[in-house]
């Protein structure tokens, strides 16, 4: 076993130190360890998982701008669709809110505790959309992204993939998707 002691140091001239400094270096890296090996690096996609009416979805954290509790006031829009619900002020904004579930299902959104208006940018401004139900946010492994199998004809346009997880399987609705529907676009009876 090599010494391990070291005599006490005399520490005259500067190259005196220097060569101390230079003997504990050498030593430190005789006995040094290597870095644990990071076995496997995980991508992760993020989403904010909600509801439409009985449909549960994921749709990705980077196109969602804001989340809000439904706006207290809306004013409605004359002449326009069912589904329009009007514009909120948010913070000298205003930002179209759109019944997700009646524009899709024809179905009023039952507004309750767990609503709100996930917000994405639409043109060069912002528009809202009501969830029934928002459950929260989580991370996926890329690497469970899978062709969507099966999903309901009205929502196939806005869904191109989904991630099972826990048993569970979420289906990715694309805002942008929805952005770019002129159906969506024109909001006007």
């Amino acid at each position: 076993m090599p010494d391990m002691t070291l005599a006490p140091p005399t520490l005259e001239t500067p190259q005196a130190v220097v060569d101390l400094m230079a003997e504990l270096e050498h030593r430190c890296r005789e006995r040094a360890h290597g870095l644990p090996q990071q076995k496997l690096i995980q991508s992760y996609w993020e989403g904010v998982m909600f509801y439409v009416g009985e449909n549960r979805f994921v749709a990705p954290l980077s196109g969602v701008k804001e989340i809000l509790n439904h706006p207290s006031s809306l004013t409605p829009v004359p002449g326009s669709k069912p589904w329009m619900m009007g514009v909120a002020n948010v913070r000298g904004t205003l930002i179209p809110v759109v019944d997700l579930q009646l524009y899709l299902i024809g179905r009023k959104t039952r507004r309750g505790r767990r609503s709100r208006v996930l917000v994405f940018t639409l043109g060069s401004g912002q528009t809202g959309v009501l969830v029934g139900e928002m459950v929260g946010m989580r991370h996926f492994a890329r690497e469970t992204a899978r062709m969507t199998q099966t999903v309901n004809e009205k929502f196939s346009k806005y869904v191109q993939f989904e991630f099972d997880q826990d048993g569970m399987t979420w289906p990715v609705f694309s805002l942008s998707a929805l952005a770019e529907d002129p159906n969506f676009q024109i909001a006007a009876t």
